[in-house]
């Protein structure tokens, strides 16, 4: 029961993605990030392996689709997986099991995949699809935002006997990478992994947290420069807890 949206931005090259479940911690579960800077989430019945294997193929070269071919022989129940796989190249690819739950599916476009399980109806992960395309001009991590709250909005989680879930935990993080080499820098991750409302909490942290990555960047490129962090928080971001005495 967990809707997630991959993409990439074809001005930056960042690629990132945003998930939502009733399950707890789902950050740490589904998602992987390999050294290359290349992505998988596994997810239904999360399989650990599956992503710790599929990170280190991705770092091997594999493309997407051969990936996701491997996958299905080294993985006895591979079935009951739902995974997703984007490359920093933009090469994708998307699986839904048989025996994940309904309703369950995925769509796929230029750059971007959405997918999900034990949803309200297809018209979650459309949705979601919808709002990262129509999102375009946006930053990365506000248009895998965006899609989590369409995702939400349009019914979010919802079992076959029609019982709504609420989202309890959710993450959006975004990857880019620098002249040094080093593809699988963070560059937003924001996490909840306990919450009543977690995608409207998600909002809410990013919103104070996202503005702050230009001087998480001064500290690696030019700490000489910096100045306290709440004197740099006063100069540019709106007033947010917690506030300095």
């Amino acid at each position: 029961m967990t809707y997630t949206i991959m993409g990439r931005c074809q001005h930056t090259g960042r690629i990132g993605y945003g998930i939502a479940t009733v399950s707890l911690n789902v950050g740490v579960v589904c998602p992987a990030v390999s050294r290359s800077g290349d992505l998988i989430v596994s997810q239904a019945y999360t399989n650990r392996r599956l992503k710790a294997e599929g990170a280190r193929r991705l770092d091997d070269g594999l493309s997407a689709e051969h990936l996701m071919a491997h996958l299905e022989t080294t993985d006895r129940h591979f079935s009951y997986r739902q995974t997703g796989i984007l490359k920093r190249n933009g090469d994708l690819a998307a699986h839904s099991g048989d025996h994940c739950k309904d309703w369950k599916g995925h769509i796929t476009g230029d750059n971007w995949l959405a997918m999900g399980n034990v949803l309200a109806d297809g018209d979650v992960v459309a949705a979601m699809g919808r709002a990262f395309l129509d999102s375009a001009t946006e930053p990365l991590h506000e248009r895998l935002m965006r899609a989590l709250e369409a995702g939400r909005d349009a019914g979010g989680q919802s079992d076959d006997a029609g019982r709504h879930y609420t989202e309890r935990s959710a993450r959006v993080a975004t990857y880019g990478w620098d002249d040094d080499g080093y593809p699988e820098l963070s560059e937003i991750d924001v996490r909840v992994d306990v919450h009543d409302t977690a995608v409207a909490e998600l909002r809410r942290q990013l919103d104070i947290i996202a503005p702050l990555a230009p001087y998480q960047h001064l500290k690696t490129d030019d700490p000489s420069s910096l100045v306290g962090s709440d004197v740099w928080e006063a100069q540019h971001l709106p007033p947010v807890p917690p506030r300095f005495d």
